[in-house]
């Protein structure tokens, strides 16, 4: 006998999703194999975010009013349903090795592909992504910056990735990646930070590399003013930049998930793909537990890797964002929560 079994993912966003599984017993051993992929739970997540809690499985035949054609939608010339290379690209941006989502699909799906598959199914829609973010601008970005640079090695060369996030919003604005530390690729970064938000800062807050010194004049003029010195000891809007260094936690998942490659258009095409993870797919506790999207922009372009991962002849969507504070939580930062609704764009039109 089948049942529902909803998942979470990623873990404590609300968003739950239902797939048809089978109880198998294979000696002393209890497999839960998944026969297919249902679809987004309404009636795990409206009420589990009333109770705070989660429901247990229930019959199949309950959800079967949710299915809906694009549930098990295949794309062109691809076997595997579109939802599940999405929770591949989930995966992979939430830092699981290319092995590990392997494994991940033995588990789950009883599929049994090479890393390859994988490999160019991240490659395919990171790809898309970037096209369907070309020319989204957050709304609500703030007047503080600030910017910082890591670095990894890359075979004998070093390999340093500049990045520049919004204060107010947390919203990664620009990532760059060079081979050198010098004023011309600080001022790349600043120039694409400016592309992405239409508007240039009052003030840019960076470490003391001398490199920023003369790009931020050069890209912003001398209206912006520049403070320089440990970037996480500067305040704010009255708060200290913490959230800043929380980003900084997570550019580790960034580096482990580039560690194994040995060329820099792969590490530019990944450090594109992980921005737009970060920016529109991944809670922030600094923006109140909701991607720096929501809280930079009343519309989105999409809500999860499924809208990248779109079938052929299914319209793009965008999402009309509604912020509600959440009542429950009466102290601390406030948390929030976002109501995304669909409106269909008509391409052909």
């Amino acid at each position: 006998m089948s049942f529902i079994r909803a998942k979470e993912i990623p873990p404590g966003s609300g968003n739950w999703y239902d797939y048809e599984v089978m109880t198998i017993h294979k000696g002393k051993k209890v497999i839960q194999k998944v026969i297919r992929y249902i679809g987004k739970s309404s009636l795990r997540s409206s009420r589990s975010m009333r109770s705070g809690g989660s429901v247990g499985s229930y019959p199949a035949a309950v959800s079967s009013a949710s299915i809906s054609p694009v549930d098990d939608a295949k794309i062109h010339k691809m076997k595997t349903p579109a939802r599940q290379i999405a929770s591949a690209l989930g995966m992979y941006y939430g830092g699981m090795s290319l092995d590990a989502i392997q494994q991940q699909f033995r588990q789950d799906y009883d599929t049994d592909m090479s890393e390859s598959n994988y490999w160019n199914w991240v490659k395919r829609f990171t790809k898309e992504a970037i096209k369907q973010t070309k020319h989204f601008k957050p709304e609500n970005i703030g007047d503080t910056w600030v910017a910082d640079e890591t670095y990894m090695k890359l075979g004998d060369k070093t390999v340093y990735f500049w990045d520049l996030i919004d204060s107010k919003t947390n919203y990664l604005l620009a990532s760059h990646v060079s081979f050198s530390r010098g004023s011309r690729e600080a001022k790349v970064l600043m120039k694409l930070a400016e592309q992405r938000a239409g508007k240039t800062p009052k003030v840019v807050i960076t470490d003391k590399l001398r490199s920023y010194e003369v790009a931020i004049e050069d890209a912003f003029g001398a209206d912006t003013k520049h403070k320089q010195g440990e970037p996480f000891k500067f305040k704010v809007s009255g708060t200290s930049t913490a959230e800043i260094e929380r980003f900084h936690k997570t550019l580790e998942q960034r580096t482990d998930v580039f560690q194994k490659y040995n060329d820099i258009e792969t590490i530019r095409l990944l450090t594109d793909g992980w921005l737009i993870n970060y920016n529109f797919f991944k809670q922030n506790e600094g923006c109140g537990n909701i991607p720096p999207a929501q809280a930079a922009s009343s519309v989105v372009p999409f809500k999860d890797w499924n809208d990248v991962v779109i079938p052929e002849g299914v319209h793009d969507i965008d999402y009309k964002v509604s912020l509600y504070c959440r009542k429950s939580v009466k102290k601390g930062k406030p948390v929030f929560d976002a109501t995304l609704t669909p409106i269909e764009i008509d391409k052909e039109k």
